[in-house]
């Protein structure tokens, strides 16, 4: 079976023209010069008194019935004055009949030479009416009624038009007397003129005669059957949608125009031939199959390299061919409703099996190309621009869907503008509100959280903004299904922790312990740190059942750094990626202290086991004041037990003795076995010599110079540039000694701290 979009393009093949079997519209004038015979000149807009005089000079209006021709003024009440005693004329009043026989036949839907011949002047007075009838074929080519109302002052004879099915009702009258009104119909068209209630209206009958006598006289375009398809295609398009949300299936139709429309006049009212009937049957059809209809603009961009084809020596443009596609950008953009009211829809991105039919967007033609010329370390490119003007469609129910496509900048602001409107009304979760918000976050948590929870996503606010409205919200079944999602991927970004922790707040606890062990057991070997701050909040938040995580907490543990053998399942590359904060010992021997003491205590000595990954002065002891000075975990015997291991350290430094350098003596662990380095090495060893002056040249001098800073001897460097070469003069200083200074006053500090 051929998909929705070949189905649609199919079913649009016969729409070629546009128009209606009615046209209506008015014009600004300048009122004709009008003259009756028997009367003379006409006042326009009427007077009262001129419409008593045109009323004496006319004649009842018959209709005609078979052959016959019959008055009745049951029938048909009005007055009329035959073509050859009316005379029209003013210097612009053919241009502006002009104007209004092209809107006609336009609106009509009929192209060629169309002339309007006129028929009668009719009078109708209060009271004159006209009930349904069909005109007859007044002369050769004749093919539809236009109907001028020139400006006269009356109410009511609303002028009715029927064809097939559908009926429209017009009114009109003009409040401006510069104003007229027109109305054109096919001839077979049943009609009728309701009552004048007030006042006397003034009306040229034409008839629009084709002029081509050689070609068929025109019909009203009739689209029933391709509206009628088109509406049970999008029906059953709709189901499809709301039952199997299947990727093959398209969530909007895009049906790319054949004209070319700048955004300036894109605009439903401004489309040509072809695509002005092609919108009106999908206008119609939309409504019926409760789907919504925008026009926009759909645009590609692309960044193409430039391969060279020419021989010359000297490149220019025509030297290049356009090679592959580098970068691409598609989106649809610049919408328009049918109505002509702004539309609040954001760009959007398309897929090539949402194009009706897919291939049509292969057919697309480059609007631009641009050649830019080679710079720097980039090559030659050319950049091409695509604009089509494209019909778009999708079910009315799955508008938020629609959004959703624009990703989670788009959505989080509408989300949020849900979750306020409904916390500002009665917070009733059955409410039309709440479930627009809980459909927008199910197509958001499909869609787009997906990205941002993987080891690799960048760090965003966007997880923790959903997380926090979806709480507001109190949506325990997405929350249910974040946290679901989380288990499977793994958990890695820390900041995520509690925005995660406060939506378990409305989950079943048992859930949560599971989801927790899975989401551990799948990112603990590369996201400690993240996995031991939602573990922490965790046992923190529900500390009466903290031993649940149990499990979770021993996965985590033999997670932790260290010892290379708790990872064979990594490469060695990923082993030496390996870092640990004070934080994720903070955490994890917070949270192991709440959930299993006696796991607490073992991380401990493992931690105190592995000085090279736990460094007592980096880690331990700023780890260790931390934990001392939060109230909740200052007493936890763990904590007790580091204090003393750091206690122990930081006494035995201070212990040293702490003397100033009793000569310019200084150490001189020089690997470096180089004649320069020899004579650093015995400059660094002299008790007497504090400067040494080194003349060579530069690359000699940047040796010596990275010598002493790479293993931080206490020595000044400047270089003189007196003479060449230049001198490296080395200045012996008491760096070492002042930093022991300042290190015994931080121990100290420390130590005090440390006193509970």
């Amino acid at each position: 079976m051929s998909s929705i979009t070949d189905q649609l393009f199919n079913a649009l093949q016969n729409v070629q023209r546009p128009g209606n079997f009615y046209a209506t519209g008015r014009l600004e004038v300048f009122p004709p010069h009008l003259e009756i015979e028997g009367v003379g000149r006409i006042a326009l807009p009427l007077l009262p008194l001129q419409a008593e005089q045109l009323v004496a000079v006319a004649e009842h209006a018959p209709y005609g019935r078979g052959q016959e021709t019959i008055v009745d003024t049951q029938v048909r009440r009005t007055w009329q004055i035959d073509a050859n005693r009316v005379t029209l004329g003013g210097k612009h009043w053919q241009n502006d009949l002009d104007a209004i026989v092209n809107r006609a036949v336009t609106g009509l839907g009929v192209s060629g030479e169309v002339k309007a011949e006129l028929y009668k002047l009719l009078v109708y007075d209060a009271g004159s009416f006209f009930i349904s009838h069909r005109d007859t074929e007044k002369a050769a080519g004749m093919f539809a009624t236009l109907v001028v109302v020139l400006p006269s002052e009356y109410s009511g004879g609303e002028l009715v038009v029927r064809h097939q099915q559908e009926q429209v009702k017009l009114d009109l009258g003009c409040d401006d007397p510069s104003e007229i009104a027109f109305a054109a119909f096919y001839a077979d068209c049943v009609h009728e003129v309701l009552p004048i209630t007030q006042g006397c209206r003034l009306t040229l009958i034409y008839n629009l005669l084709r002029m081509d006598k050689k070609m068929p006289l025109p019909k009203p375009p009739d689209y029933n059957l391709e509206q009628d398809k088109v509406a049970s295609l999008l029906r059953d398009w709709t189901a499809e949608l709301s039952t199997n949300s299947h990727e093959k299936t398209p969530e909007k139709l895009i049906y790319l125009l054949e004209h070319a429309y700048t955004p300036a006049e894109l605009g439903f009212d401004a489309l040509k031939n072809a695509d002005e009937a092609v919108a009106d049957v999908l206008v119609a059809a939309t409504g019926q199959a409760d789907c919504e209809i925008h026009l926009a603009l759909v645009s590609v961009e692309e960044t193409c390299s430039a391969d060279y084809a020419g021989s010359g020596r000297y490149w220019d443009e025509d030297d290049f061919e356009v090679g592959e596609v580098i970068d691409r950008m598609e989106s649809v953009s610049e919408w328009r409703r049918p109505d002509g009211q702004p539309s609040l829809l954001p760009e959007l991105p398309f897929s090539a099996h949402e194009f009706c039919p897919p291939e049509s967007l292969e057919d697309m033609e480059p609007d631009e190309v641009e050649f830019h010329e080679a710079t720097g370390n980039e090559g030659a490119s050319f950049e091409r621009t695509y604009r089509r003007a494209a019909l778009v469609i999708w079910p009315r129910a799955r508008y938020l869907a629609i959004i959703n496509q624009a990703g989670l900048s788009a959505t989080l602001p509408v989300l949020h503008d849900f979750c306020q409107q409904w916390e500002s009304g009665n917070n009733d979760q059955n409410s039309s509100l709440w479930h627009e918000a809980h459909t927008l976050a199910g197509y958001m948590l499909r869609d787009w959280l997906p990205h941002y929870l993987g080891q690799n996503a960048y760090k965003t606010n966007t997880v923790r903004d959903f997380l926090n409205t979806i709480y507001r919200l109190h949506d325990s079944k997405i929350l249910g299904r974040f946290w679901s999602m989380v288990s499977t991927s793994g958990f890695y970004h820390k900041e995520n922790s509690a925005a995660l922790v406060q939506a378990a707040k409305l989950l079943p606890w048992t859930n949560v312990v599971n989801w927790t062990e899975q989401a551990i057991s799948t990112s603990a070997a590369r996201a400690q740190e993240a996995c031991a701050a939602l573990l922490v909040r965790l046992a923190m938040t529900e500390t009466g059942s903290a031993k649940d995580l149990s499990t979770a907490a021993h996965v985590l543990f033999t997670a932790l750094p260290g010892d290379l053998e708790r990872f064979p399942q990594l490469q060695p590359w990923e082993r030496s990626r390996f870092s640990v904060s004070i934080d994720l010992v903070v955490d994890v021997l917070t949270c192991f202290s709440v959930i299993d003491t006696t796991l607490a205590e073992n991380t401990l000595n493992y931690l105190l086991a592995w000085p090279a990954t736990y460094d007592m002065d980096k880690i331990l002891v700023p780890a260790a004041l931390q934990l001392t000075e939060t109230e909740t975990s200052r007493e936890l015997p763990v904590v007790g037990r580091l204090r003393n291991a750091v206690g122990m350290h930081l006494h035995a430094r201070v212990a040293e003795v702490l003397e100033p350098p009793a000569d310019w003596r200084r150490d001189s662990q020089i690997k470096c076995t180089c004649q320069d380095c020899a004579e650093l090495r015995a400059f660094l060893d002299s008790p007497t010599q504090s400067t040494w002056s080194f003349k060579a040249a530069e690359a000699k001098r940047n040796h010596i110079e990275h010598s002493i800073q790479s293993h931080k001897y206490d020595v000044n460097c400047i270089t003189e540039r007196s003479s060449r070469p230049y001198r490296l003069v080395c200045t012996k200083n008491m760096a070492s000694y002042q930093r022991r200074v300042e290190q015994r006053k931080n121990d100290l500090d420390v130590l005090a701290r440390l006193t509970v």
